[in-house]
């Protein structure tokens, strides 16, 4: 008796087990017919229609396919509110179909209506619920993308809504659209309405470009808008603009009509050194570091980062002793002039000697050895070489170990990050 109770005990826990497994396998159910006959299921079932625009060589196409769709919770929703139709964007209809849906990038997701009107967009990879947050918004009827744009032609511009409208363009991947509008709407306010609490997620995050009277308003009433948002968001927000623009001329290449926009770098630096902001010197000091890079101007580039050292411009930023090594291995291999090298020899020891972090004070070490054999000292090198490894061998022992991945080639490969190029 007691083994026939064992039986039927594991013989449930394994019913119970299977059935687990089968209510883990859901997955979201893509119809594979002609767009023709979607449209008209829509319509009888009286849906919306969620289309996933991929293709083959996508790679965060395949990841939402494999982690996010194949979850129980996101395929019972999809299931229960859409009609979904799944379509390789270069093979069958999907040719046809891409300009009239405007697909730009991959994975595009559109939510499209029985009359084949998109209602909502939105492009790239996400988790599932932060999708399904996103989806949900296309069922609404204020806050779908075709909404929202039915809005603002209709001149609706309030701060709360703007902000909504400006999000939807860039979950759209419409770039130039979201600069466009975002400027016009900007430039149309008063000034003392961008210190307004309404507006400061399109200040936050749509404003951009640290060139315009706007922004210099912002950073002059830096203060009033750290009472409203706290110090450190303002704060991050001037920083981010400056930086984002300084790192736009520091990667400039010329070539298709592009000219270096000297006039504009210039005004960028000048704009700095007539601001209040605390941070401004180390902005400059990354602008200029930059500059003279680019203009392989070796000296100017030297003065740039003693002067960094010497005034300590960089003493309260936690990336200060890799500013001060990338600039010593630069010289390191742009320069044999032993007075120039000695000079980046100082930087290195500063770096090397002051960071305690092990798997970054490898690094600066093997920069100072390699200074020490251009300037001819063998025998310090050899020592800061050893050191160098000991300090590797620590930060191995430790877990800490940064592990450098060289960049592949990509030639003859398909873009892995969603767009084609």
């Amino acid at each position: 008796m007691k083994n026939l109770l064992t039986v039927f005990v594991l013989a449930l826990a394994g019913l119970f087990i299977s059935t687990i497994s089968v209510a883990q396998n859901r997955s979201v159910e893509f119809e594979h017919s002609k767009w023709s006959k979607v449209l008209k299921k829509a319509k009888k079932e009286k849906k919306l229609i969620f289309v996933d625009c991929y293709t083959s060589w996508c790679g965060p196409c395949k990841m939402m396919a494999r982690d996010v769709f194949t979850q129980d919770h996101v395929a019972d929703y999809f299931n229960t509110n859409f009609v979904n139709f799944k379509i390789d964007m270069e093979k069958g209809e999907g040719p046809e179909l891409k300009p009239g849906w405007k697909i730009n990038a991959y994975p595009t997701f559109l939510v499209i209506n029985s009359e084949g009107e998109v209602v909502h967009r939105v492009v790239g990879a996400y988790g599932a619920d932060e999708f399904i947050g996103y989806m949900k918004e296309a069922q609404s009827e204020d806050k779908n993308f075709a909404a929202l744009q039915k809005a603002y032609k209709a001149g609706k511009r309030d701060g709360e809504f703007m902000f909504s409208y400006l999000r939807s363009l860039r979950m759209a991947n419409l770039g130039k659209e979201e600069a466009k509008k975002a400027d016009a709407y900007i430039s149309s306010l008063e000034k003392e309405d961008l210190l307004k609490k309404e507006n400061w997620n399109i200040v936050k995050y749509f404003m951009k470009n640290p060139a315009t009277d706007e922004f210099r308003f912002v950073v002059k009433n830096r203060a009033k808008l750290a009472e409203l948002v706290g110090v450190e968001e303002i704060d991050a927000k001037i920083y981010r603009t400056y930086n984002k623009k300084i790192e736009e001329y520091s990667y400039f290449y010329p070539g298709k009509g592009r000219v270096y926009d000297k006039k504009g770098f210039d005004a960028l630096v000048s704009d700095l050194q007539n601001s209040s902001y605390e941070k401004a010197s180390e902005l400059i000091a990354i602008a200029l570091k930059n500059e003279y890079s680019r203009l392989n101007d070796w000296d100017k580039y030297a003065y740039v980062i003693d002067a960094a050292l010497d005034f300590s411009l960089w003493k309260n930023n936690e990336k200060k002793f890799n500013y001060f090594d990338s600039a010593a291995s630069m010289i390191a291999k742009a320069s044999k002039d032993k007075a120039m090298l000695q000079r980046a020899l100082r930087w290195a020891d500063y770096a090397s000697t002051n960071e305690d972090r092990v798997q970054y004070k490898s690094g600066y070490l093997a920069t100072k050895a390699n200074l020490l054999e251009l300037v001819g000292n063998a025998e310090a090198a050899k020592a800061t070489k050893s050191a160098s490894k000991e300090a590797d061998l620590k930060a191995e022992k430790e877990g800490t170990k940064i592990i450098s991945i060289p960049a592949f080639k990509m030639g003859g490969m398909k873009p892995a990050k969603g767009k084609k190029k």
